[in-house]
């Protein structure tokens, strides 16, 4: 074979090569879910003050939670609706901003609030049994007085889980 036709076969190869792994990764950023802006999102009360959160109550959803975000509203979070009423811990991994989170028994009721430094491995846990988490940014339940014993009010149909 001519040099000039493997120098045509290897540069065609090498394209093919790139175009599959190109398509391949776009299948895999697209396999992990749904976009977190897709997440539905309810106006849960917490005390007296109203805040729109994103409702995490996937595997998947509950995973990515607010990974890679810039920014979040001012009176805007993410609600965590776990499958168990169970210690429930979490971390920073990929978190780009700071966070605060409430810890809630399926009452409702807080049980801790914890400071996440973004970016951490630091693992931060509930005091007892959590079925729900609200993630805000970092201070908003001190700003407004919201301390452990407070109630988170969740609309009922979203206490459950989707798998």
């Amino acid at each position: 074979m001519h040099f000039d036709q493997i120098n045509k076969y290897q540069l065609s190869f090498k394209l093919t090569l790139v175009t599959a792994a190109l398509g391949l990764a776009a299948c895999v950023s697209n396999a992990a879910g749904p976009g977190q802006s897709e997440l539905a999102t309810l106006d849960v009360r917490v005390g007296e003050h109203h805040v729109k959160a994103e409702l995490a109550n996937t595997d998947l959803s509950r995973q990515i939670g607010l990974m890679n975000r810039k920014e979040l509203g001012k009176n805007s979070g993410m609600l965590f609706v776990f499958n168990r009423s169970e210690t429930q811990c979490m971390w920073m991994k990929n978190t780009l901003i700071d966070l605060d989170v409430a810890f809630a028994d399926p009452s409702g009721r807080i049980l801790n609030i914890e400071q996440m430094k973004a970016g951490t491995a630091d693992i931060h846990c509930s005091s007892g049994n959590a079925k729900l988490a609200l993630e805000m940014n970092r201070n908003w339940f001190s700003k407004h007085g919201v301390v452990a014993g407070e109630r988170l009010h969740v609309p009922e149909q979203a206490m459950d889980t989707q798998e």
